[in-house]
């Protein structure tokens, strides 16, 4: 199986950017309820979505290039101008085969920095993104509320596949935020509200609301070890744990996946 593309010099430099994301990164997964199922409210997605075809509040972040990434089409999520394709990768989700695409400044890969990436599934289908800018992460005081992040997060799910939330129920909704480095090397907080759901198959997705109601993460189909508590499928959007699989860094504690990029 193909693994992440990267450069001997990139993966030193991304060495030295997660000595500082990989503590932030342990009190982020430490924290995180990702993947149990306790219900929090029983409500049903599909009830906060009321015209999934009504416009979008025009974005207020950084001017985008034109890169077409055909699984962002339909999804208003944008690549920030002066970013390039950093690598291509045809790994596995769980037992699937996917696409995972990452785009950085300048289109050097650097694990840790900010990045967006987007994992394809067959058909060109979304199965998962995650945008973490931190030129425009935000101030966290400018976060949604939970309700206005379920109708964000419904909302823009039903534009993507309603059939695919007809079949969510929700879990909860809390604040989950990501750390990344900046261009001067400095941890960056993306705040955001975490909306997480599970599909009637048993599997979990969920959408993450930053500042100015922006979708910063879309996760979906993700299996969860109740045994080991912690996560089955591959991490991809996660650049810690893809530095434990590439052998740049530690594995990440639980509740993240075993760091085991060959298992089909």
């Amino acid at each position: 199986m193909a693994r992440g593309t990267a450069g001997a010099t990139g993966r030193g430099r991304s060495r030295a950017v997660l000595l500082g994301v990989a503590a932030s990164m342990a009190v982020v997964l430490g924290t995180s309820l990702w993947a149990y199922a306790e219900t929090r409210s029983g409500a049903e997605p599909a009830d906060y979505v009321t015209d999934a075809s009504q416009e979008e509040e025009e974005e207020t972040v950084s001017p985008t290039t034109e890169i077409d990434d055909p699984a962002l089409r339909g999804t208003e999520v944008r690549i920030p101008q002066g970013w390039a394709p950093a690598g291509e990768s045809a790994v596995h989700h769980d037992t699937a085969e996917v696409i995972v695409r990452r785009y950085q400044a300048d289109g050097e890969r650097t694990l840790g920095g900010s990045h967006l990436s987007v994992v394809e599934g067959e058909g060109g289908r979304l199965v998962g993104l995650t945008r973490l800018d931190a030129a425009a992460a935000g101030d966290p005081g400018d976060l949604p509320g939970h309700e206005q992040a379920r109708e964000v997060a419904y909302t823009w799910l039903a534009r993507q596949d309603p059939e695919y939330l007809e079949g969510l129920t929700e879990q909860w909704v809390d604040r989950h935020d990501e750390v990344v480095v900046d261009a001067d090397g400095q941890e960056t907080v993306v705040p955001g509200i975490k909306v997480k759901t599970r599909h009637e198959d048993g599997r979990y997705a969920w959408v993450i609301v930053g500042v100015g109601s922006q979708v910063v993460t879309f996760e979906r189909d993700i299996t969860w070890d109740s045994a080991e508590q912690r996560r089955s499928t591959q991490m991809w959007l996660h650049d810690a744990w893809v530095a434990a699989v590439e052998g740049t860094g530690e594995q990440p504690p639980a509740p993240a996946a075993v760091a085991d990029a060959d298992r089909p």
